[in-house]
């Protein structure tokens, strides 16, 4: 299990999480300001060096390499802001275009990324 700490990085830790979970075909632990990633597989484990690359992948996707460094320490990896010109825009941005990407049910508290799965999911709390 590796944890991802965005507690310094929150408008990007929704987009990232999605990112590097689907990257590494691992299962997300959603936490108020950190991730935990697992493998689906529990013979398997997740590299450290892998995140570390999936989380550059998103970085540079974004456009925001340059403005955020992730500082790995045992089993948890930090991402911390830098200070960059152009990063307020570039947040923004990012932000405005998806602001959650996950539905929640209000029953239990199962999050998904898509519609449909969370109203066959509510079915089962009215059988």
């Amino acid at each position: 299990m590796i944890t991802v700490d965005c507690s310094h990085s929150l408008a990007i830790k929704d987009k990232l999480l999605v990112h590097v979970a689907d990257k590494l075909q691992a299962l997300p632990i959603l936490k108020s300001e950190k991730f935990i990633l697992t493998p689906v597989d529990d013979s398997k484990t997740i590299d450290k060096i892998d995140v570390l690359d999936a989380i550059s992948e998103f970085l540079e996707s974004i456009d925001m390499k340059e403005n955020y460094q992730a500082i790995p320490k045992g089993d948890e990896i930090k991402i911390e802001p830098l200070d960059g010109k152009d990063m307020k825009e570039k947040l923004e941005k990012i932000s405005r275009t998806d602001t959650n990407p996950f539905f929640e049910c209000t029953h239990c508290g199962f999050m998904t990324r898509y519609e449909d799965e969370l109203r066959t999911h509510r079915l089962i709390h009215y059988i």
